[in-house]
């Protein structure tokens, strides 16, 4: 008699590979053996402008066409309901996976009336913003923490505020952001310079003020000598006059030879390769974000600058000084203070031959411990049981 084949249904209204985190647990668990479906939307117009990410044969992804918000949406967010239900019942999985707020009605009624196992995942900002904002949503949200087999969340505050929300029925756990091993193995180690040079700093994602604040440009000008940046990424959405003002900023301030903008590079592994280049991963970001975004698990670009041998540069928040700065794996400054960040910047200059040795620390550490197979357990061994 032939083994069944083992199969997980993901479902978002929303791109999946949009989320590094979410393909990371479908790369391991198709790893595996599973043979993982992902079903969502193309939600922005232009396809072309995302990061691309190698994935196991196994895995399936299943998009449905962009449409413009308003009634083209809604009509969208029924088809795709359906959508889902249909592929249950023909393909049938034993796992679904439901991976943010706006599938919560039709996971409520997959685990009630389906009663397949199911496992509710709530990454960062997925589901918010988007024009279906409707009260039937929170709702089933409240109603799915009760049922779900596995309640998800991406780091601890997150996980505090998931449960005062929607009541304690301990079924909710924190997985972190963490990378996943596989994607540094074949990344060397950057050789340690035996020569004087400028401090290599490289920012990548989403541009904004929060990740490239004016001040950094500030401090930039008055440390031409010693400190280079190259930027990686895209203007983040709402703010597209951003990549003007920062263009703008750089020639007012003369700092042509010192910033290079790259673009968005879409081969994830591409982009991780020219990181690695650098001395320092700029991973700066605001200091007024909510404080699910602050604890330590609520971004991933510093584990991934960590897992590529650099020295993360973080925002002052006492969330991250405890997690990285306290133990040696990164470096903090003031993100609204021109001199805090000079002053940083100069420090990492003078100190440039130590970045090498905390670096390999930094990937020994990733490679060993703060990577997503490890953390991604916890999972695990929800879905085989």
């Amino acid at each position: 008699m032939s083994q069944q084949v083992k199969k997980i249904l993901y479902i978002q209204f929303t791109n999946p590979i949009h989320w590094p985190v979410l393909m990371h647990g479908c790369n391991i668990l198709a790893y595996k053996g599973w043979k993982i479906l992902l079903l969502g939307i193309q939600n922005i117009a232009d396809p072309s402008n995302r990061i691309k990410m190698k994935l196991n044969r196994n895995i399936t992804i299943n998009l449905l066409g962009y449409v413009k918000p308003g009634i083209q949406l809604k009509l969208q967010y029924m088809y795709f309901n359906m959508w889902v239900i249909f592929k249950i019942l023909f393909w049938r999985p034993q796992v679904v996976y439901a991976s943010e707020k706006l599938v919560c009605p039709i996971a409520y009624f997959i685990k009630v009336f389906l009663k397949i196992k199911l496992i509710y995942f709530e990454p960062m900002d997925v589901g918010e913003g988007v024009e279906i904002k409707s009260k039937f949503v929170r709702v089933f949200r409240r109603k799915l923490a009760r049922v779900a087999d596995l309640c998800v969340l991406p780091n601890g505050a997150r996980l505090e505020k998931f449960i005062a929300d929607v009541g304690n029925f301990d079924n909710a756990i924190f997985v972190y952001n963490f990378p996943r091993r596989e994607e540094f193995l074949d990344i060397p180690l950057k050789e340690k310079s035996t020569e004087q040079s400028r401090v290599k700093l490289f920012s990548f994602g989403h541009i904004g003020p929060d990740r490239l604040p004016m001040q950094l440009f500030q401090a930039l000008e008055k440390l031409k000598d010693k400190v280079e940046l190259v930027i990686a990424g895209v203007v983040s959405e709402g703010k597209h006059n951003y990549g003007l003002i920062i263009q703008e900023e750089i020639n007012k301030r003369g700092l042509q030879e010192n910033i290079k903008y790259v673009g968005l590079i879409k081969e994830r592994s591409d982009l991780y390769r020219q990181c690695s280049k650098a001395d320092v991963g700029l991973t700066l970001t605001g200091k007024a974000i909510n404080p699910e975004f602050r604890s330590e698990g609520g971004s991933q670009r510093p584990f991934e600058v960590m897992g590529l041998g650099l020295v993360p540069l973080v925002t002052n928040l006492q969330e991250w000084e405890d997690f990285f700065v306290k133990d040696g794996y990164a470096y903090s400054c003031d993100s609204d203070s021109v001199d805090s960040i000079k002053k940083k910047l100069e420090f990492l200059y003078e100190n440039k031959d130590s970045l090498h040795r905390i670096g390999e620390r930094n990937k020994k550490k990733i490679l060993k411990e703060w990577n997503y197979n490890i953390e991604f357990k916890k999972v695990e061994k929800y879905i085989a049981n």
